[in-house]
């Protein structure tokens, strides 16, 4: 049961609601989080109309606004396919109508193909109020205990970079038990993070190269054992994805050249 409701129509009154009421309000995107696992609320703030479903390119950088859903977003031009690969594996088409870019970045864990490969481009995050960004793989380890701001606004990253990712799950339905994503820019910068595991995806690597990646996702789940898979079984594998990874990215490359 929701107690109070509110529509504002702007983001400077969303925060001001946000803010206020003890910080007992909770944002209201597409609803299919609050829908499925809260019972009761004192209550709840819509974004519907404050316009944060608009999503721009300026150069090389994509901004999406937080309300942004998902299906909408894969529809965007130029939109790298891995990106859009990703959600395919997370979302059923009706979930992706409703859920929102913000909504699913705040409350997915591990097992997200999408936002594992959001944490490989090394997102920045916008928070209202004060317009606080901070880089997702900053915010992810401390998310559950306290949060830049009130509001998630926008989600920014860099449409040069190479990416690919790799999965392996227990069945062609099941959700993804062990991710590697790799992204590797111009420079030769590499960055790897790793999914299928605890409450949030991790990252294994950010260098100025990809030596050493096999080693770097070995030894990042050294300890990862769940219901789903042992330790041992993501030691072996993580590495065999991680050059996998590699390898597509050189086959991108020369193709490019």
């Amino acid at each position: 049961m929701i107690g109070e409701y509110y529509r504002p129509d702007s983001v400077e009154k969303a925060v001001e609601l946000l803010s206020a009421k003890g910080g007992n309000l909770r944002p209201l995107g597409g609803g299919t989080h609050l829908s499925r696992f809260q019972t009761d609320l004192q209550g709840v703030v819509d974004l519907q109309s404050t316009g944060l479903e608009k999503i721009k390119v300026a150069g090389q950088q994509i901004m999406v606004g937080a309300t942004t859903c998902l299906d909408a977003l894969m529809e965007t031009p130029n939109l790298d396919a891995e990106i859009t690969r990703a959600i395919r594996l997370d979302v059923s088409k009706n979930i992706r109508n409703m859920a929102t870019l913000g909504g699913w970045l705040v409350t997915s864990d591990a097992r997200s193909a999408f936002s594992t490969v959001l944490l490989a481009l090394d997102v920045t995050l916008t928070w209202e109020p004060n317009h606080v960004q901070v880089r997702m793989g900053d915010w992810l380890p401390i998310r559950e205990m306290e949060s830049p701001g009130v509001l998630l606004t926008e989600v920014e990253w860099d449409l040069r970079p190479n990416l690919v990712f790799e999965y392996v799950a227990r069945s062609p339905k099941d959700r993804p038990t062990l991710i590697v994503a790799v992204t590797q820019w111009g420079s030769g910068r590499t960055r790897v993070a790793l999914g299928g595991f605890g409450p949030a995806p991790i990252i294994a690597l950010d260098g100025p190269e990809g030596t050493g990646a096999d080693v770097a996702c070995r030894d990042a789940y050294f300890e990862a054992e769940d219901a789903w898979a042992s330790a041992a079984y993501r030691r072996e594998v993580a590495p065999k994805l991680v050059v996998r990874c590699l390898e597509r990215i050189d086959a991108m490359k020369g193709s490019e050249a």
